[in-house]
């Protein structure tokens, strides 16, 4: 009885994730919720370039593409990608401020500099594609820095998950948008 009795106190309660010290001191600490803010604007920096090279395109250019019957509507790109960049700052921030620890080397995380280095040049090609694509209105020249782009998000996802494996579940919707986006883009070589 006393066993029922504490598990619906629990419940009651919560669900509580057990913290190790070395964590719970981290979130205390300002500098690392500066660092999540600062990842936060860079990724929506990168949003914001995007939003611009792609707007002007939209109505006349893309629009006027031969597009395949699984294209989604124009309105959901912008929620889409609103979310998806908020998940990449909470990943890339989870993956260097609360890497797991490895027990042997091959267990051993990724450096924070090569983890940092990867997710940069991910968002520097994100940009590029949205340049190459809408902005040089190329969608050959876009399908080309998104296979790279692609490529090194599988990477990117890899290194995530040696680091911190949540950090990886977080950026897996990004990859899945980013392949979607591939044969997407794909698609409409073909088609125009």
């Amino acid at each position: 009885m006393r066993k029922k009795r504490n598990s619906a106190q629990n419940l009651s309660k919560g669900i509580s994730v057990p913290l190790s010290d070395t964590t719970k001191a981290k979130l205390k600490n300002r500098v690392v919720w500066s660092r999540l803010v600062g990842w936060g604007l860079l990724c929506y920096a990168t949003a914001a370039y995007g939003g611009i090279v792609t707007a002007p395109a939209i109505p006349e250019w893309y629009a006027s593409l031969n597009k395949p019957s699984f294209n989604p509507p124009d309105w959901i790109f912008a929620p889409v990608w609103s979310v998806l960049y908020t998940l990449l700052g909470i990943s890339i921030w989870l993956a260097t401020e609360f890497q797991q620890t490895g027990t042997n080397e091959a267990a051993k995380p990724p450096s924070k500099t090569s983890i940092q280095l990867t997710f940069v040049i991910v968002l520097f090609l994100n940009g590029i594609w949205s340049w190459a694509f809408f902005g040089q209105q190329n969608p050959t020249l876009g399908l080309v820095v998104l296979i790279i782009l692609l490529a090194l998000s599988f990477f990117t996802f890899r290194l995530f998950y040696r680091a911190q494996t949540f950090a990886a579940w977080l950026y897996l919707p990004y990859l899945l948008w980013v392949s979607f986006a591939a044969v997407l883009n794909a698609s409409i070589v073909v088609l125009n």
